[in-house]
């Protein structure tokens, strides 16, 4: 599928890219991204250059469908490796804790109650 400079403007809205990191992260010029943005871009730009912009865009998380773009969603083995990140952090903070006695209400609140 030929992607088109509205789905790529919307690509880099979507995952909150300006055009600089855009253009750094596919090796192009700002100008030759600025081309290809523009509304008869893709005849002035070379469908190599395209296809790379394209790939870094769906690395960056974009997937590109009919006549639109949408964050993609992520593979059962990145959601897995995220939860662990999480339960391995959750497990150091409450090692933490425990080496800490828990606070009492005369520490918790002033005279006023606050």
């Amino acid at each position: 599928m030929l992607i088109t400079p509205e789905q790529i403007r919307a690509a880099r809205a979507l995952l909150r890219l300006d055009q600089a990191a855009l253009a750094r992260d596919a090796g192009i010029s700002v100008i030759t991204l600025r081309r290809l943005e523009d509304r008869h871009g893709l005849s002035k730009v070379a469908p190599a250059t395209v296809g790379v912009v394209r790939r870094v865009l769906e690395k960056a998380g974009a997937e590109f469908i009919d006549r639109g773009v949408r964050h993609s969603v992520p593979a059962p083995e990145t959601i897995q490796s995220i939860k662990d990140d999480v339960d391995r952090i959750v497990a150091r903070s409450g090692a933490l804790l425990d080496k800490y006695p828990p606070m009492t209400d005369a520490e918790l609140y002033d005279e006023n109650g606050l």
